[in-house]
Parts: structure tokens; sequence; C-alpha cells
């Protein structure tokens, strides 16, 4: 399996509202088609799986397809963990209640005020999301991994290892917390680009 099929699978395993906000985000940061985040729907979410299911892709175009999802995803997972990636989530909840309520539309303003309600759910489920994704970068968003997908050695500078040390903190931001070993660099090559990352996690000891 290669790698942007087991990212497409793994979003598919995920509940809806998980994939919901990961295709919000991650078709924002890529396609950036508004100016606006929003709270996502099923157009982001298919417009994603598209994406990532593309057929027959170029070896080389998949690769840099996984990587790029990858470095989106793991900076929306990261803040999700951390705690402060809510508070845009929580005011467009927020906003979607008012906006319901004030065009009389019961239900939706009940679905507004429940999703509020399972905050501090969503949240404790996000640990869990984390820990499913650090396994699936452990196995298939690995130097060898993205390889196998013909994308050259020099374009792989933004993985460590073979092993592939998880991006995403699976503890509370006062243990562990990701930190910037290089910036982010968005480099052209011909007509394609790349985004390079590297973080380690750092304890929170001093």
């Amino acid at each position: 399996m290669s790698p942007l099929e087991a990212i497409s699978r793994w979003l598919e395993s995920q509940d809806l509202d998980t994939q919901l906000e990961v295709a919000a985000y991650v078709t924002f940061s890529i396609f950036r088609k508004s100016d606006v985040l929003t709270l996502g729907g099923p157009e982001e979410l298919d417009t994603l799986q598209r994406w990532l299911t593309e057929p027959e892709l170029d070896p080389r175009a998949a690769a840099g397809r996984a990587l790029t999802f990858r470095l989106a995803f793991e900076y929306f997972a990261e803040g999700r963990i951390r705690g402060d990636g809510w508070k845009r989530t929580e005011e467009l909840e927020r906003k979607s209640l008012e906006l319901a309520k004030r065009d009389g539309k019961l239900a939706a303003a009940r679905k507004a005020q429940r999703k509020l309600q399972l905050l501090p759910t969503r949240k404790e489920h996000w640990y869990r999301v984390a820990k499913s994704w650090n396994g699936l970068a452990a196995t298939y968003l690995t130097r060898e991994a993205l390889a196998l997908g013909s994308l050259p050695r020099c374009d792989l500078k933004a993985i460590s290892n073979s092993h592939c040390l998880p991006l995403v903190p699976t503890v509370e931001a006062s243990d562990a917390a990701l930190v910037p070993i290089v910036p982010a660099t968005a480099v052209e090559e011909g007509e394609e680009g790349r985004n390079e990352v590297l973080f380690s996690q750092k304890s929170g000891q001093s």
C-alpha cells in the first residue's frame, strides 16, 4: 500500500466529525479557495478524498502529496493536542448557533448546541486520533516508504530517519511540546514545489 493510499484509508477510518475537521483545515491550507477557515462539510471532504485518490498519479507527485498532507495535518493536530487549536472551532460553532437561532432553524441550532457541549469529549478524542496517526506515519511515511514512491532522496530531507519519529505529541502541552529544528520552507523546483519541516519532541522539564 502506498503512502497516499494509507493516508486515504486512515482518514476514512476516522469518525465523520474528525474527517470533516481534517478536511476543512487541509483543503484550506492546500487550495486556499477561501480566505476564511470554516467548520468544513461534505464538499471539503470530497475534495480532499479526490485529491488523495486521484488515479494514475505520477509516483513522484503522489509522494509529494503524502508529504504535503502530513505537514498540513500535523500542524493542525498539534494545535488540537496543545489546546489552542480549539479556539477557532469554538468561535465558529458559537457563530453557527447564533445564526441558526436568528434564522429560526431549530434543528441546526440544536446540532450546533450539541457540538459545543461535546467539545470536551472531542478534545479527549483527539489524543486517540494523534496516536493512530503516529502509528501510520511510523509505518507508511518513513523515508524508505516514500522513496519506494520514486521520490528522489534529495527531496526527503524533512524525514529525519527510517523510523520517522511521530510529529504529533500525545500528552498535555505542559508535559511535551513540538520544537522546530529547522524552519518550514517552500522550494520551487520546476513545476513542483516541496515543503520541508522537521520537529522533535522536547520535555517540558528545564
